[in-house]
């Protein structure tokens, strides 16, 4: 009985001059990448967000997710390319994008509306369809070197009932548009079609006052787990453990004091 080895070789041979391609390893070539602006987190994503991908970001609340956010929109917008922010629940401040050196010419901003001024929490499925009607318009009109998908403020319960046709849609239309689809959120959401997945956890916190010097939060100390990457170029896709990284972002009132 001839071995698998035998009859491997035997297709392939047979295959080799109708389907040349047949059978062929094919390597993964690495993605452009976006620096992040923030070092330390570059160093553990092998130096930023992949470009025509979806960057999928969760954690709670007050764990860096806006702040990582605006660091890598600045440092695109710097770069002299336009970005775009999809804020669900109207909640960017922009004098903290102008501290956060982003170019506010090259960023389109838009802010979801509602017929009414509840709160996110109660009905969010207006705003959460207008957000994803206006990204997927976004990526398909081209154009933008990122895209920031906001939606930290929605409940989980909310954001995971996304259908995953939907990640899918926008996850070609990324690639497509060779632009960086950057998803803030609470909880993962994205599934596979997030080739980066990022989580930001609270880390070491400083002490009110210093040798009896009130002190008032000069630098917020964040940390980032990478839990997934698979835009390493590699022929073979290994899983790697999750690698964490900490950083630290100036607040606003410091600039201005």
């Amino acid at each position: 009985m001839p071995s698998t080895a035998s009859i491997r070789l035997q297709i392939e041979t047979t295959l080799a001059n109708r389907v040349p391609a047949a059978l062929t390893l094919k390597i993964k070539q690495a993605p452009e990448l976006f620096s992040t602006g923030i070092g330390e987190v570059d160093g553990v994503l092998g130096g930023g967000v992949p470009r025509g991908s979806i960057t999928e970001i969760v954690g709670a609340a007050s764990t860096g997710k806006t702040s990582f956010g605006l660091s890598a929109i600045a440092a695109i917008t710097q770069s002299g390319v336009a970005c775009a922010w999809v804020d669900v629940s109207d909640a960017l401040s922009p004098e903290s994008a102008a501290a956060a050196n982003i170019v506010l010419k090259r960023l389109l901003w838009l802010r979801m509306s509602a017929e009414s001024k509840q709160r996110v929490t109660d009905k969010p499925w207006p705003r959460l369809e207008q957000a994803l009607k206006a990204t997927d318009l976004l990526l398909q009109a081209g154009g933008f070197a990122a895209i920031v998908l906001d939606m930290s403020d929605v409940l989980p319960q909310h954001t995971m009932r996304i259908p995953l046709a939907t990640w899918y849609r926008l996850r070609l239309a990324a690639e497509q548009a060779r632009s960086a689809l950057i998803v803030l959120s609470q909880a993962p959401c994205a599934s596979s079609c997030a080739a980066l997945a990022l989580r930001c956890e609270p880390a070491n916190i400083h002490p009110f006052s210093d040798n009896g010097e009130t002190a008032l939060f000069e630098r917020q100390q964040y940390a980032l787990v990478r839990e997934r990457n698979r835009n390493e170029s590699s022929p073979f896709l290994r899983k790697k453990p999750p690698t964490r990284a900490e950083w630290r972002a100036e607040t606003l009132w410091t600039r201005v004091r």
